[in-house]
């Protein structure tokens, strides 16, 4: 487990070191739809934004990181087991 709790802390040191290299510019979708004219129109409004400030963005991303691994740490719990 020693080995599992390390392995988190260095992949939540590399986000907090990539965060800042991070484009602010939109993605080609993104982009395509500016160029066109059209509007975002959302079917799903998530709950949390990824954060406007550096220090938002890392509490955004250990958040996520901390829900898959757990998500995926009991479901590997649960097909060892079956």
């Amino acid at each position: 487990m020693r080995t599992i709790i390390k392995g988190l802390i260095v992949i939540i040191v590399l986000l907090a070191i990539a965060l800042p290299f991070a484009s602010e510019n939109p993605d080609g979708l993104e982009a395509t739809m500016e160029k066109v004219g059209l509007e975002e129109n959302p079917i799903y409004e998530a709950p949390l934004d990824y954060g406007e400030t550096w220090g938002q963005s890392l509490v955004m991303g250990v958040i996520g990181i901390i829900l898959v691994f757990g998500v995926s740490y009991g479901l590997a719990k649960l097909t060892k087991g079956a």
